[in-house]
């Protein structure tokens, strides 16, 4: 099986790696969702934080990275924002419909142009914002389309403002990943994650079961292997030809929505989702600029 698998070309294997990337990130949200249940976010946010620092350090010291830092400001200030993101992230996942919020985690290319032309001074062209605006009205028809997803606008506006954070860390790391390693580059947001929640767990923590451990592993674990598929998908092939199978990632959370938590599709997040997706592989999929690379 494994040499058969050789044999594939480098692109489809790198559109195998990538939906494998987009299984591995349902899941994540899946086990955030059950999590929820059970746990407050600032536990999920430092159990996960703390057990993504424990995988990492072994690699530190396998491989030798140095730790130490000129960086740490910008490394911090990468933390608050991730932290930020993933709360209002973890918030919306635990409240939304899976599916809803997997579709709106995809609005995040939208806010990438705008923040990469007025913060950094890149290269945009005309039709990139015809297709942003293009998003917008498919967010819009998605949320407030039909009268049973107007009382989910809390939740939708807290999905909307993490994937701006999450836009902006974006933007952010690729300003910083030139001078330190991918690895490092996690280990310090982990570190510094567990600081900055530390004392907000030590008050609102409460007794946690294995099983809840458990689950948090997975969320972790499915984290890694998740970053790890979509690097090796990016490495072996073109971004232009494996990032739209990124949007593989709404079938895998349509799938599990719909077996496992009883959600129903709608027409308004058939249509809205049809106009992100559009616009979304029309953005990758032009040539302009350097946020595709």
């Amino acid at each position: 099986m494994f040499k058969s698998f050789k044999k594939v070309n480098i692109d489809s294997k790198g559109i195998i790696y990538i939906c494998l990337a987009s299984l591995f990130f349902s899941l994540m949200s899946t086990f955030v969702k059950i999590c929820s249940s059970n746990l407050n976010l600032i536990e999920i946010i430092f159990l996960r934080s703390l057990i993504a620092a424990i995988i990492l350090l072994p690699f530190i010291l396998i491989f030798k990275i140095k730790i130490k830092t000129k960086l740490y400001s910008k490394h911090l200030t990468r933390a608050v924002v991730g932290i930020s993101a993933m709360f209002l992230n973890f918030y919306a996942v635990s409240k939304l419909p899976l599916t809803n919020y997997t579709i709106i985690s995809f609005a995040k290319i939208f806010f990438i142009i705008p923040l990469a032309f007025f913060f950094f001074k890149e290269k945009i062209k005309a039709k990139s914002f015809f297709y942003v605006f293009l998003g917008f009205i498919g967010i819009i028809f998605m949320v407030g389309y039909e009268d049973s997803e107007l009382q989910l606008i809390p939740f939708y506006i807290c999905a909307i403002f993490a994937t701006i954070l999450i836009a902006y860390i974006k933007i952010f790391i690729k300003s910083i990943s030139q001078k330190e390693s991918n690895i490092k580059i996690q280990f310090y947001f982990s570190i510094n994650s567990l600081l900055i929640v530390f004392i907000p767990y030590l008050i609102f923590s409460s007794q946690i079961l294995i099983k809840d451990l458990f689950l948090i592993f997975l969320i972790s674990i499915f984290g890694l292997l998740a970053q790890y598929f979509t690097i090796k998908g990016l490495k072996d092939s073109e971004a232009i030809k494996v990032m739209p199978f990124d949007y593989s990632r709404i079938l895998f959370a349509t799938i599990i929505g719909v077996s496992f938590f009883n959600e129903k599709i709608t027409e308004g997040m058939i249509f809205g989702s049809l106009v992100i997706v559009f616009s979304g592989i029309k953005l990758i999929t032009s040539k302009p600029n350097k946020l595709n690379k």
